[in-house]
């Protein structure tokens, strides 16, 4: 099992006044260019959030036709600059987002690992949260194949990334706590992909690893990266290994050569 990760493509209108939105449209037109040129295509695509810049529907059909051109399903998450209805309205086509109590929880289980997509969105703030409906719907998935192996994908980093000036981005310790606690009680949790902190970044949690994705498009980037990179769309490469039960995870630049093949730029 092969999946692409982006993240933080933070898409709307285009707008004279605002060239940087052309710019991040460019990137996600690159991406999925690039991924149509690899000769080995991954098998599922999943955005970790802040998908548009504001949520309206206008953003999503943006973004519909545009990934609407890769041969694989693509599965989103919700993030703070989302909205859900929306989102779902105008992606599930896609891949099959849909609403639980209100909330941007669904499973995926066409793969080899199981996808659950959590909604950390905060309706009042750009940071995380969590809360007893969305833990509860979490649990039940969860109990419902307590032995496929699954891997969990949201927007917020409910742990700290430590390479950040704002390393933790949950509205409460107690709440990020109970959420990892809940994972750590599903021994079959075997990742946790992330994004909103525009980094690259990965840390062992003891019963599983997490890892976040930097945005795709360049302009709100953070962190350092390969000489090469900085100026480049950047998404991750996750193989399963069903040997030893995890992904191996590799960082990618989406370009072409000049013969419009995928060059394999990490």
């Amino acid at each position: 099992m092969l999946i692409a990760q982006i993240s933080d493509t933070h898409i709307s209108s285009p707008d004279p006044a605002e060239p940087i939105m052309q710019v991040r449209i460019q990137a996600l037109e690159t991406f999925v260019a690039h991924i149509n040129a690899l000769d080995e295509k991954p098998d599922c695509v999943i955005h970790t959030g802040d998908v548009t810049q504001g949520g309206e529907p206008a953003y999503y059909a943006i973004i519909n036709s545009i990934m609407g051109q890769l041969p694989m399903p693509v599965f989103f998450a919700l993030g703070n600059r989302d909205k859900g209805q929306n989102l779902v309205d105008g992606l599930k086509n896609l891949g099959t987002a849909s609403l639980e109590e209100g909330f941007v929880i669904y499973s995926v289980e066409d793969f080899p690992v199981r996808l659950i997509a959590m909604d950390t969105q905060h309706r009042d703030s750009n940071i995380g949260t969590a809360c007893s409906v969305r833990l509860a719907v979490l649990d039940k998935m969860l109990k419902a194949y307590p032995h496929t192996p699954t891997a969990l994908f949201m927007h917020h980093p409910p742990f700290e990334v430590t390479t950040s000036k704002y390393p933790f981005q949950f509205d409460d310790q107690g709440l990020a706590d109970a959420f990892l606690a809940l994972v750590a009680e599903h021994k079959q949790v075997v990742h946790m992909f992330c994004g909103h902190a525009h980094r690259d970044f990965s840390v062992g949690l003891g019963t599983c690893v997490a890892s976040v994705s930097p945005s795709l498009p360049p302009d709100n980037r953070l962190g350092e990266f390969g000489p090469g990179l900085d100026d480049q769309p950047l998404y991750q490469l996750h193989r399963w290994n069903p040997e030893t039960l995890r992904f191996e995870t590799s960082l990618h630049a989406a370009v072409l050569d000049l013969k419009g093949r995928a060059a394999q730029t990490n």
